[in-house]
């Protein structure tokens, strides 16, 4: 089934659930075809939940329709997928990778509020901050929060932060604060900027502490520890007060 909640024509929203037939594919594309006619840059958010499939008819019309859009390309604006379904996510994030001139995102359904307030325009960023530098009142430690998935821009944002923090011939102390991890956008792999966060780590920081996050985080750690100058540990969740104790214990370096 498909609701139309479109509000205006530069900004298409479309809610799924359940099965989708085919009259609902064609009320959907009528709707965009509406909105590319206008000329202008479209911005798309669809939320897909407890998806039971579709017809072939439907898949067929889809598939066929789909391929006069990429004639439009430069006309797609901001993106979101909303879906419920790991498998949905997943193919969609796959779509998203094949359409490089788009900024086209997806979403869990606890996201939904930020991601549709993204695609209207009332949200800078695609998901709220989960990269977040922590004023903590203590000048020896580096504090930062991650709270979800990791993206590009947060990346980038901790960089400038840590470039600032490190000082020649200083050690870093660097507390790492896990809420929540979602993992990280690919792209990071091979940018540039995560390269070089890496790099000034290694130069820079003394002593690394991680609190809490996935079990695997800590088996990492200890495969990583010979291979590295500084010393990293882990922590559990409830225990900043003893990462924080063991931070301070870091003697500067010659």
């Amino acid at each position: 089934m498909l609701k139309d909640l479109t509000e205006t024509d530069d900004v298409i929203v479309l809610s799924i659930s359940g099965r989708l037939e085919a009259s609902d594919v064609e009320q959907a594309m009528g709707r965009l075809d509406k909105a590319f006619a206008l000329g202008g840059q479209v911005h798309i958010f669809v939320e897909v939940l407890g998806f039971q499939g579709m017809p072939f008819d439907a898949w067929l019309s889809d598939a066929g329709r789909g391929l006069h859009y990429l004639t439009r390309l430069k006309q797609f604006g901001r993106v979101a997928i909303v879906s419920d379904q790991k498998w949905l996510r997943a193919a969609s994030r796959i779509e998203s990778a094949l359409l490089p001139f788009v900024r086209y995102e997806v979403f869990t359904p606890d996201e939904r509020d930020h991601a549709l307030a993204w695609v209207k325009g009332e949200a800078s960023t695609p998901r709220p901050e989960t990269l977040r530098v922590l004023a903590n009142g203590d000048a020896e430690i580096f504090a930062f929060e991650v709270n979800g998935r990791i993206t590009r821009e947060g990346v980038d944002a901790l960089h400038d932060h840590l470039s600032q923090a490190l000082r020649p011939g200083i050690g870093l102390r660097l507390l790492a604060i896990i809420k929540h991890y979602d993992g990280f956008e690919p792209a990071i792999l091979v940018d540039p900027k995560y390269l070089e966060l890496k790099l000034s780590l290694l130069r820079g920081v003394a002593r690394y502490a991680i609190v809490g996050g996935p079990d695997w985080i800590e088996r990492l750690i200890k495969l990583w520890n010979p291979l590295l100058r500084l010393e990293i540990r882990h922590f559990g969740a409830d225990s900043e007060g003893e990462a924080r104790a063991w931070l301070h214990l870091v003697e500067e370096p010659d």
